[in-house]
């Protein structure tokens, strides 16, 4: 499931509401992901409400040293980059 949030909202706080409760109605088998606006200072913002997947767009295609703002991303995760087929196939 994808929470978006409009391009017209982005100068606005993200509020992706209850992940939790959200995973808990459909039964704890569901990803989140959260778009719209999402830069470097939102990510553990949005890890921490508990999505699942971040999807990034122009906060890396518009910057000026793309690979730097990729490597922030990824830095700001404080994982390992997980295996994408794993969890697409975890269900």
């Amino acid at each position: 499931m994808e929470l978006h949030r409009a391009i017209d909202t982005e100068d606005t706080a993200h509020a992706w509401g209850d992940i939790a409760a959200i995973k808990k109605a459909a039964g704890g088998k569901l990803l989140v992901a959260t778009a719209g606006g999402v830069r470097v200072n939102v990510v553990k913002d949005a890890l921490k409400a508990g999505a699942d997947i971040l999807v990034v767009g122009r906060a890396i295609t518009a910057s000026k040293d793309i690979k730097h703002t990729a490597d922030e991303f990824l830095d700001n995760l404080d994982k390992e980059e997980i295996d994408q087929f794993r969890v697409m196939t975890d269900f």
